[in-house]
């Protein structure tokens, strides 16, 4: 007689979730179908993804239907789900527009869609532009995440929709800006649009952009994402262009909620009491003094000094210049900047400045410990007491990124090797950390000038799921994959 297995995670109101994420995430497609219809560009490859998606979401969404409310469980699987689910819609366009193979569109829209940037795409120029503003909007979706538009647009999910912002939320906590997460939903985005017309505005008026241009790079700015128009990045635009895009990087990797209490609040000091603005800060601009000083390079080395080190640790990803050509030193400082990131709670992604951070000042503490054994020695950020068991997430959380960082390395170059592809143990690791990190371009084979499209299948596939994991943040992929949250 077989035994009835009983399952701990709800997976009944987690697909009904599922399916009305899904239902009105076939919104998205107007955006790229009304852009075609006004230029004259086919039309029908974003209403074939829109109409599956509006289908069969609501057919998940009746089937599953359930008034039991989500907890933890459930939050990890209907944001792991729906990550992977938006990601197969949005690659459609790619393939209906017979731009890409199945595993390359895929690939194309899992790094849109995390804010990678990393391209399988030689030459974005050939693209019809609704394609490439299609390509631009599912890094600007991905950016604040769309698990927060879902909880600041459907009253559904006001219930369950602290479980589902905690499994998606970038960094090791998620501030509330108000009471109610749906509003705090709502004002994250609210702060997301207004800076992506603002620097729409800057990027026409000063910038000597096109519109479409500004736009698109706005998209893909705020979200730190990377995506470009243009085959060849940023460098084929003004400098004033590149300093305003360098401002709204720098921007789009500061903790949301800060920016709120500065743009709204008026609390400008915020900037130089919160720890992780002012070592994020410190951090962009030792990055640019030691780039630009290893480049050996005047007024024109400095900006893109200041690009490339905002760019890189913004996980933005975008290229003013070739970097892959700078000295091994310059390619240091890059490389360690992959592995910083933004700040908790930004469109960024990487580990993060407040949790490099903590694992600095843990390191110092126990080093102390060793010469003052009965000391106690919080660890405070912005003044407030940080607790043991944030401490200790926070080290693991490091020891599992560059666990994972090293095996992926290793299977990346065994896997390129195993295909005949002459790739190196620095592109192999600079590809894995740029993906894992949700940065973009590496060196070499993916450098800012070359796309991932010459790796074999499986190495994109091993790409991807390193894309995945990197924005969700390691914790609820590594959970999905334990026993004991399918069981209880």
């Amino acid at each position: 007689m077989m035994r009835r297995i009983e399952l701990a995670v709800d997976a009944r109101a987690a697909l009904y979730l599922v399916g009305g994420l899904v239902k009105w995430f076939s919104i998205a497609f107007v955006v790229p179908f009304a852009y075609a219809v006004f230029t004259r560009e086919p039309w029908w490859p974003y209403v074939l993804p829109g109409a599956l998606a509006l289908l069969g979401g609501w057919v998940i969404e009746r089937a599953a239907r359930t008034e039991r409310d989500i907890g933890p469980r459930e939050g990890f699987f209907v944001v792991a789900l729906a990550w992977f689910t938006v990601a197969a819609l949005g690659a459609m366009p790619f393939v209906l527009m017979g731009v890409l193979r199945p595993i390359d569109a895929y690939f194309e829209a899992m790094s849109g869609f995390t804010t990678t940037g990393a391209t399988v795409i030689a030459h974005v120029e050939g693209l019809p532009r609704a394609l490439l503003l299609w390509r631009a909007f599912t890094q600007w979706l991905g950016g604040m995440g769309i698990i927060v538009l879902a909880v600041a647009l459907l009253p559904k999910l006001g219930v369950g929709g602290s479980q589902l912002m905690d499994a998606e939320a970038p960094g090791p906590t998620l501030e509330r800006l108000t009471p109610r997460i749906r509003e705090t939903a709502r004002l994250l985005w609210g702060i997301y649009v207004g800076l992506t017309a603002l620097d729409v505005l800057l990027l026409v008026f000063l910038g000597r952009m096109s519109w479409f241009d500004a736009v698109a790079h706005a998209f893909t700015t705020l979200s730190t994402g990377g995506f470009s128009t243009q085959d060849s990045g940023f460098t084929v635009f003004s400098g004033a262009a590149q300093w305003i895009t360098v401002l709204f990087m720098a921007m789009g990797g500061l903790n949301f909620a800060l920016i709120y209490r500065v743009v709204a609040r008026w609390q400008w000091r915020s900037l130089l009491t919160d720890t992780e603005a002012r070592f994020y800060g410190a951090l962009l601009l030792g990055a640019t003094l030691a780039l630009w000083m290893s480049i050996d390079g005047g007024g024109e080395g400095l900006r893109h000094s200041a690009f490339q080190a905002v760019s890189i640790m913004t996980t933005t990803g975008y290229a003013s210049t070739d970097f892959d050509q700078w000295n091994p030193a310059a390619k240091i400082v890059l490389l360690v900047l992959m592995f910083l990131g933004g700040c908790a709670g930004s469109t960024a992604g990487s580990i993060k400045v407040i949790r490099t951070w903590l694992v600095f000042r843990f390191i110092v503490r126990e080093t102390r410990n060793v010469i003052h054994p009965q000391a106690v020695l919080p660890i405070r950020v912005s003044g407030r007491v940080v607790s043991e068991s944030i401490v200790r997430a926070v080290a693991i959380f490091a020891i599992l990124y560059v666990t994972i960082f090293a095996f992926g390395s290793v299977l990346l170059l065994w896997d390129s090797m195993r295909a005949g592809l002459k790739v190196g143990i620095v592109e192999a690791a600079s590809a894995v950390a740029a993906t894992l990190g949700n940065v973009g371009p590496g060196f070499g084979i993916v450098g800012p000038m070359s796309t991932y499209a010459e790796l074999p299948g499986t190495s994109k596939i091993l790409l991807v799921f390193l894309m995945w994991a990197g924005r969700l943040e390691l914790f609820p992929v590594i959970v999905l994959f334990t026993r004991s949250y399918w069981k209880g």
